[in-house]
């Protein structure tokens, strides 16, 4: 998703400070903006505009290929400023032809959906299929990968609930189907597998202590190598916001992420299954909760 235009009447990304989102439940708040919030925190449009560029920069060195699709004008107007439009992550999901279009639990962030839909539709010629009635899902709430060894569905239950992705599950019919309740205001904060470079599943990423126990035992029974991180790499704790290295965009022995894991030994981890690592700083995201994996959706 391309960067919101600067008009005369809208200086820019979040230029009236950052906007707190609240899905049904009390976990699915976003801390980070709240911490921005408490603190007057207003972004300064010229480093935001530059890490963007070096983001795009550092996504094409890794070896990705890029759609850029613009940002939706209807949104960029001064009476509808309250969205986090730039995540295109969250508004849906792309499988083969179609685009699986979420329902947000947030409802300042609904008409994110409706204008992402009609530019996958129309830009990259994706079927639309929309979700059946009280189902839920915010594309932060999904973690996907097809690997050597079968595809793994991981879906997050904040902001998003049992119905929407089960109605993902009938579509792409994943070899293994886990669903987590986390603290997390979605899942890619708190989660993101790492694929070794002959692309099979080579460990889960997980904040361990904003995970519930069922959830934990349900990861574990996967018998997937696990790399425990503090809060530090996910959304922070307490008065410490995170750095949300845990947000990362993955291919095979790759990882993209906005800061090395401070965790002691994770990057040794990393560095040990072969994973070469791309760092691209976006601090002006980190304050609404956002990064890598946030600011990316990938085309299967």
């Amino acid at each position: 998703m391309g960067l919101a235009p600067v008009t005369e009447e809208v200086l820019g990304m979040w230029h009236k400070g950052y906007p707190v989102h609240q899905g049904e439940s009390e976990s699915s708040l976003n801390y980070a903006t709240v911490y921005a919030n408490s603190r007057g925190i207003v972004p300064d449009q010229s480093l935001l505009r530059q890490e963007w560029l070096n983001f795009i920069d550092t996504l094409l060195k890794a070896g990705f290929h890029l759609h850029i699709v613009p940002f939706p004008e209807e949104l960029n107007q001064p009476d509808s400023l309250y969205h986090d439009a730039v995540f295109i992550r969250d508004s849906g999901i792309v499988f083969r032809g179609i685009w699986i279009k979420s329902r947000f639990s947030v409802k300042d962030r609904m008409l994110e959906g409706e204008y992402h839909t009609r530019l996958i539709e129309s830009k990259l010629g994706k079927t639309v299929v929309s979700l059946p009635e009280g189902a839920f899902l915010e594309g932060g709430d999904i973690n996907y990968v097809e690997t050597c060894k079968g595809s793994f569905y991981f879906g997050g239950l904040s902001r998003s609930n049992r119905q929407g992705h089960d109605f993902v599950r009938e579509i792409i019919r994943p070899d293994h189907y886990i669903l987590i309740k986390s603290e997390g205001y979605h899942l890619d904060t708190v989660l993101t597998p790492v694929l070794s470079r002959d692309n099979c599943l080579a460990a889960l990423i997980v904040t361990a202590n904003k995970l519930s126990q069922a959830s934990m035992k349900s990861i574990q029974s996967l018998r997937v190598k696990l790399i425990e991180i503090d809060p530090i790499d996910s959304s922070g704790e307490a008065e410490e916001l995170g750095n949300y290295a845990v947000n990362a965009l993955i291919a095979p022995g790759i990882m993209v992420n906005s800061s090395h894991f401070m965790t002691p030994g994770v990057e040794e981890l990393l560095s040990d299954l072969g994973i070469q690592r791309f760092i691209t700083p976006l601090s002006s995201f980190r304050y609404a909760g956002g990064s890598v994996h946030c600011l990316t959706n990938e085309i299967y």
